[in-house]
């Protein structure tokens, strides 16, 4: 099927309201990693709002599948690597040296002290901070992105459905093995390969050979049974966020689901001159929600109401700083 503008308006709609997720995300993690309040009611509506976001990232991942597995796109694999290599080897660089001396700047911040010895192990672990896994992660899913659209292409729509249900099942086992032996992500460079099965699944959602019946409902269900699994399975003092890994039981269908809801509905704007700041977007909330953070803005209670007007806010300073950023044409590489 090829990327028509109709689809391609559900793809920016996507996109903003990933991005978004990504912003609430962030903006409750605080309140919901706070293991003193468990219980509270607070902790509960940041818990809720955590878990009705997890599907952000594989949506992002969806995406890209959507696009980048295209069999009308030019199957030139050294152009593909070029474009790719100048749309992240930019932002990669300069992000992880930004953030590494941000993070250097807030221990100066609230400790007095200056400590620059944690940026080699951060580098090598594809983490300099939380989000930016991402794109350590997105190097290697575009690495093999055009042998992944190669097989694509040769492949039968009942043989890419097994794909997408094997590298998912494998990847779900992967994350309770983790669960059970307390065990690290490896290294971030072989991070790409569970999503595979998001990326191959974004494709056929988009060209309809894989469906999620009744998509809202689905949504509604497994955002419930997160929140649910993680209240559960944690204790005052002691969490346990199995339930918000992205591989967990209840993510994936909560995923598959959120992007096949979007790609039905018409009643989701597709933004689209919000759209392009959206990689902007995600690079940029993590300094407005430590600025916020160091001004008391997560203080006290009120996470039912506080948590999303946090979240509006740093994502409208976000899409605002991306916007300016890409009228320059040197900036505009960074985001």
């Amino acid at each position: 099927m090829p990327l028509s503008p109709d689809r391609l308006d559900r793809l920016d709609a996507a996109r903003w309201l990933a991005a978004l997720a990504v912003v609430l995300l962030h903006s409750a993690a605080q309140a919901v990693s706070d293991a003193g309040a468990y219980g509270s009611g607070d902790w509960l509506a940041a818990n809720l709002y955590d878990s009705a976001v997890r599907w952000c990232v594989p949506v992002f991942v969806m995406v890209s599948g959507a696009l980048l597995l295209d069999g009308d796109r030019p199957q030139d694999a050294r152009r593909f690597y070029l474009r790719r290599a100048t749309r992240i080897c930019a932002p990669l660089v300069f992000w992880t040296l930004f953030y590494l001396c941000w993070r250097s700047l807030l221990d100066w911040w609230d400790d007095g002290r200056i400590d620059l010895s944690f940026w080699p192990r951060k580098v090598v672990e594809g983490a300099p901070y939380y989000h930016l896994w991402y794109l350590y992660m997105i190097v290697g899913l575009y690495l093999f992105a055009p042998l992944v659209r190669a097989l694509y292409q040769r492949s039968t729509p009942a043989a890419r459905r097994l794909w997408v249900v094997g590298i998912l099942g494998v990847a779900i086992l992967d994350a309770l093995y983790r669960q059970a032996l307390n065990a690290g992500q490896g290294f971030f460079l072989t991070w790409f390969l569970p999503y595979l099965g998001y990326f191959v699944a974004g494709r056929m959602i988009y060209e309809g050979e894989l469906r999620v019946p009744r998509p809202g409902l689905v949504l509604a269900i497994s955002v419930l049974a997160t929140a649910w699994g993680v209240s559960t399975l944690s204790e005052a003092g002691n969490l346990n966020l199995y339930f918000y890994d992205y591989f967990s039981i209840t993510v994936p269908f909560m995923s598959l689901a959120a992007f096949q809801w979007i790609m039905n509905t018409a009643r989701v704007p597709p933004l689209s001159t919000l759209a392009p700041l959206t990689f902007g977007v995600y690079l940029i909330h993590p300094l407005f929600l430590d600025l916020a953070d160091r001004a008391g803005a997560h203080a006290g209670p009120g996470a039912a109401w506080n948590v999303p007007l946090l979240a509006a806010t740093v994502f409208g300073l976000s899409a605002a700083s991306s916007w300016l950023l890409r009228r320059h044409p040197v900036t505009r590489r960074l985001v």
